[in-house]
């Protein structure tokens, strides 16, 4: 076994134990040795997406896809990369590209999919009540919503293979809801994967919150959401439009929260059909409310389309 296979290997080790600083020297050595080497340059560009610095590696992508045209990882690596760095037109042009490749030419051997890990749901449902009744002490406008209030209105209780708990606030208190959350422990995790909608916080206990902010559009008075990113023009973001919001209390073990007074109509708006039950439902492809195929839309949409194919688990 050659040194540079030796250090990648160590690399990818370090990497996967989160030991990020440490992983990075063996993949800067890896490349001081072959300045071509597709694994360094990946690893490196996902340590940077994790770290916010990605767009400094925009340019050893480029270089590095000249020696490997055919790599649809590297094209979708440097889509990640330019949607980082806001450059969205850019970002959805390599992801098409990295999903025509794929398409075109898939790989002998796909990811190994990762099990989905069913999660404690008493854990999730009380840490949800408790903190909607901590946001309602705070007059701060909250309320379960998207796949937390889905399984509380057709199940009644938190779904047992969702990955978080979902609320709402909204969008004027987010700053406020978002100060309560961190006093309380919860940090933000990973950045909020570079969006302020939602935002997204991990707990002590492992548990996972994304905080969605729903405001009003002041062109037609639109309830809308989504997944929005700062420093572009607003209409580029993924925007979802429901219908108007009525609160009312409710009484829960934790105390009282906010509830949605007609959760159906939202649940109606996100998943059309609700009520029968679909484990092929995903949310970034398939919701019903989606303004428009939008630059973010298309960056989410392709990104999670390359992925799944990557995985196989749309099969053929």
């Amino acid at each position: 076994m050659s040194i540079i296979h030796t250090e990648l290997i160590k690399g990818i080790e370090l990497y996967q134990k989160n030991q990020y600083q440490l992983a990075q020297a063996k993949f800067k050595y890896v490349l001081s040795k072959d300045h071509s080497s597709l694994i360094a340059h990946r690893y490196l560009t996902e340590i940077a997406l994790i770290e916010g610095t990605a767009k400094n590696h925009i340019a050893p992508l480029i270089a590095c896809m000249a020696a490997h045209p055919a790599s649809s990882e590297l094209s979708y690596t440097l889509g990640m990369c330019y949607q980082q760095a806001r450059e969205l037109p850019l970002a959805v042009a390599q992801y098409r590209h990295a999903l025509e490749m794929f398409l075109d030419t898939p790989p002998i051997h796909s990811y190994k999919q990762q099990p989905k890990v069913e999660f404690d749901t008493k854990i999730h449902e009380a840490l949800l009540w408790k903190t909607l009744a901590l946001l309602r002490q705070e007059n701060i406008k909250s309320f379960a919503t998207a796949g937390s209030l889905l399984g509380i209105i057709r199940e009644g209780a938190i779904l047992p293979f969702d990955k978080d708990i979902d609320i709402g606030v909204d969008w004027g208190q987010m700053e406020q809801a978002i100060t309560l959350l961190k006093s309380q422990g919860w940090h933000e995790h990973m950045r909020s994967y570079d969006l302020i909608n939602p935002r997204c916080f991990a707990h002590p206990d492992g548990v996972t919150l994304d905080i969605c902010g729903f405001g009003v559009d002041t062109a037609n008075q639109q309830t809308i959401c989504g997944l929005w990113m700062s420093d572009i023009p607003f209409e580029w973001n993924r925007i979802t439009q429901y219908p108007t919001l009525n609160l009312v209390e409710k009484t829960t073990p934790f105390g009282n929260v906010w509830h949605l007074a007609q959760p159906e109509l939202i649940l109606s708006a996100l998943y059309g059909d609700w009520q029968t039950p679909d484990p092929l439902f995903d949310t970034i492809l398939c919701a019903k409310n989606i303004r428009s195929f939008s630059l973010l839309t298309q960056s989410f949409v392709y990104s999670r389309l390359y992925k799944l194919c990557l995985m196989s688990e749309w099969g053929n």
